[in-house]
């Protein structure tokens, strides 16, 4: 018991001393200021650096979660392209045709636009072989959504919601022709369709290949409302591709 006591006094003075000397001693009380500041420091650091850490690790996570779901969305894409392919082939067997390889597609970045206001008339840089007698069919995430024609003989892209955009489409199964015109940046309106043929809302719109400039099948959007004209009816259809954001297109060349 006696060494117990003894144990605790001896420990009572030695704090008292290094307490005495760390308040008379500049040196002393320096080196205590030093040290906890370095410990401070470290502590920081260390929190700082587990911070980073623990981020980096959520922003990987949500990285690799959005992979995945673009994973998976290729994986049905890519099915979807093998199944129509292969009934393509089937098809082009079947009636002994040969493959239409007459359509260069070619990456193209706008300038920007014609004219301040209008935002479906956008100027394109030069590509390869270059046409200003010609038209070229133009492509954004596999959709129809606007024409090139020259201006200035100068590349100008005019998109679907503008009214100078004109081409032509099939309509449902039954392919009912039709000329696309250009309505709002959402919206075409398809005219002359032959009055006697079939069509039900929601019936899709895709490229006829008639007027080269597309090439057939070419997706452009779907029906919205029928309207009968004096021996032909109107059909006001939805875009499906975006008109809006048009930074790098495919232009289509039909040689």
């Amino acid at each position: 018991m006696t060494k117990f006591y003894g144990r605790k006094l001896s420990i009572f003075f030695l704090l008292l001393i290094v307490g005495a000397l760390g308040f008379y001693s500049p040196f002393i009380r320096n080196f205590f200021v030093a040290f906890s500041t370095t410990i401070q420091t470290l502590y920081l650091d260390t929190k700082e650096t587990i911070e980073k850490a623990t981020e980096r690790h959520f922003l990987q996570s949500q990285t690799i979660e959005t992979l995945r779901q673009k994973v998976q969305w290729l994986e049905q894409e890519m099915l979807t392209c093998r199944h129509d392919a292969q009934k393509y082939h089937t098809m082009v067997k079947a009636l002994g045709m040969k493959h239409d390889h007459r359509a260069d597609f070619i990456p193209v970045a706008s300038q920007g636009y014609a004219f301040l206001g209008n935002f479906q008339q956008i100027w394109l840089k030069d590509f390869a072989n270059y046409d200003p007698s010609k038209n070229y069919g133009v492509i954004r995430n596999g959709y129809a959504i606007g024409i090139v024609v020259a201006q200035n003989d100068r590349p100008l892209m005019i998109l679907a919601g503008d009214p100078a955009c004109n081409f032509a489409v099939y309509i449902g199964k039954n392919r009912a022709p039709g000329i696309a015109k250009g309505l709002d940046a959402k919206h075409m309106i398809v005219q002359y369709i032959p009055e006697w043929m079939k069509l039900e809302i929601g019936d899709q719109v895709f490229t006829s290949g008639l007027d080269q400039i597309f090439p057939l099948g070419v997706p452009v959007g779907r029906v919205l409302s029928l309207e009968k004209m004096q021996g032909f009816k109107n059909a006001k259809i939805e875009l499906f591709g975006d008109t809006l954001h048009p930074n790098y297109v495919w232009v289509v060349d039909q040689r």
